[in-house]
């Protein structure tokens, strides 16, 4: 994986957004996150999805 030669370590058991995104149905589900998130008011961790999304040019939530 290239997060190993690259020098980035992430915690055991934590799934990047990369990660969900590469799995069938990965980016609705992110989306639907976001919106669930925003929805309860936790608008930094939806910030930080969406940041990711948009370094890994995925589409943004519509």
């Amino acid at each position: 994986m290239a997060y190993v030669h690259s020098g980035v370590r992430r915690a055991a058991g934590r799934l990047s957004v990369a990660d969900i995104a590469a799995q069938p149905g990965g980016i609705e589900a992110l989306q639907s996150r976001v919106h669930e998130l925003r929805s309860r008011g936790v608008h930094f961790a939806a910030n930080a999805i969406e940041q990711e999304m948009a370094a890994l040019d995925l589409p943004p939530q519509g």
